[in-house]
């Protein structure tokens, strides 16, 4: 069974487009080995990722980023067995919104920034398969875009 896990972090340090590549490289080779797709989301110094495969390899995953110096305030709050992958076309998509698009995507209109929509999403996992449904439309208009 496929394992889905969703977390977010602060970047410990800000972020140049630079070191952004740098992690999306990384990430993708990585993935690749481990039979790992997901999704990147960064946006005013927070990232939110999703990791969908195997449950050994996802959870090896997750305590290496949990472990890497970039990342403050690490927090997983989604774990779920899922029967197929929401990211079966990337092995590391990324999305770069502002805090109002994100709002939208968790159904949080008016939520002014990231720390106060993370904390409502911590405390609300059924916001959960919103925000998944909203990062695939948002990858596939990009897609179309590019």
């Amino acid at each position: 069974m496929l394992y889905q896990v969703i977390y977010s972090s602060k970047a410990a340090r800000p972020m140049a487009s630079q070191d952004l590549e740098q992690i999306l490289v990384d990430a993708r080779a990585g993935n690749e080995a481990r039979d790992v797709t997901g999704a990147l989301v960064y946006s005013d110094g927070v990232f939110l990722q999703i990791l969908e495969g195997e449950r050994g390899e996802v959870d090896d995953l997750i305590r290496s980023i949990r472990e890497d110096t970039r990342h403050d305030s690490f927090k997983v709050f989604y774990r779920a067995e899922v029967p197929a992958r929401a990211f079966s076309s990337w092995r590391m998509a990324y999305l770069s919104p502002d805090a109002e698009e994100m709002s939208r995507w968790a159904g949080l209109e008016g939520t002014e920034t990231l720390a106060e929509l993370l904390a409502n999403v911590h405390g609300d996992s059924q916001r959960v398969p919103r925000i998944l449904v909203s990062i695939v439309e948002a990858l596939a208009a990009k897609s179309k875009r590019e």
